[in-house]
């Protein structure tokens, strides 16, 4: 479940992991944009993910 649905008073930088989707949110502000609910988990699909672990 979607941790907007969850968690009803986040505070910035508040984590939730969701075992059902194996997703972990990390509450965030950026900029002047209002908060919200980002996906801070790496796909191993993800090309990123093997030049950060130094394959």
């Amino acid at each position: 479940m979607h941790p907007s649905k969850v968690v009803k008073d986040p505070k910035i930088n508040d984590t939730y992991y969701d075992p059902d989707v194996d997703k972990l949110y990390q509450y965030v502000k950026i900029g002047d944009f209002p908060p919200e609910w980002v996906v801070t988990n790496i796909d191993e699909d993800d090309d990123y993910y093997y030049a950060s672990m130094g394959y």
